[in-house]
């Protein structure tokens, strides 16, 4: 079965078949950013699709254009062989032959590393990304309130599939947030959670709580 989009080549081929970087190219010549599409798929009966396929895109909402690694197209071939096999004309992507455990919790990293990087100079009604920890955290300031923050960061879950993260809150009389802090922030015990949630739901979460983007 061959794919509908074109099979660009990417520059990982000596990574892990599983192991994708946060960024690379979207097809349209910009920096391209991890994230999901639904793919259509040539099979021998039909045309059919595939879910939650990792794509590189620019993150332009009117751009079409977008990037498949060559690692994730050769398991789309193998994932439209097995729909052929079952005969059906809907499924969502996924590494069947990965083994080792750390492999998805990398890969899973790399989405959310991907995402911190969009963050980045974010501003919103009621708060201000001010501070981008690369693969851990994004921490936002006040606008009104200059010492209150949050803090979005990963959250692995054993039991759960796919990129959970958690958003938290505290107050710091520094106004000016550095990365020391950040380091020393676990030692603070007036940290709250205010919620663990999907990948898929983080956008509604932050303009939820922090208003639209300026």
């Amino acid at each position: 079965s061959s794919l509908f989009v074109e099979d660009l080549k990417c520059r990982g081929e000596n990574m892990s078949d599983s192991t994708l970087e946060p960024t690379d190219y979207c097809g349209c010549g910009d920096i391209g950013y991890l994230t999901t599409k639904s793919l259509p798929i040539d099979l021998a009966y039909g045309v059919g699709k595939i879910n939650k396929v990792p794509v590189y895109h620019c993150r332009t909402e009117s751009c079409p254009e977008y990037l498949v690694s060559s690692q994730v197209s050769r398991r789309l071939d193998e994932l439209a062989e097995k729909m052929e096999t079952s005969n059906s004309y809907e499924i969502d992507f996924s590494w069947e032959t990965e083994t080792d455990p750390t492999e998805s919790f990398n890969n899973e990293l790399a989405y959310f590393h991907a995402f911190l990087l969009q963050l980045d100079n974010r501003v919103y009604e009621d708060a201000r990304v001010i501070l981008i920890v690369p693969e851990q955290a994004a921490i936002f300031q006040g606008i009104a309130d200059p010492t209150e923050y949050h803090i979005l960061q990963f959250e692995p879950e054993e039991n759960s599939s796919g990129i959970w993260l958690s958003l938290s809150k505290f107050y710091y009389e520094k106004k000016e947030l550095t990365y020391q802090d950040f380091l020393n922030l676990a030692e603070l015990d007036l940290i709250k959670q205010l919620g663990v949630f999907t990948y898929q739901e983080t956008e509604i979460v932050l303009e939820e709580l922090f208003g639209d983007l300026v």
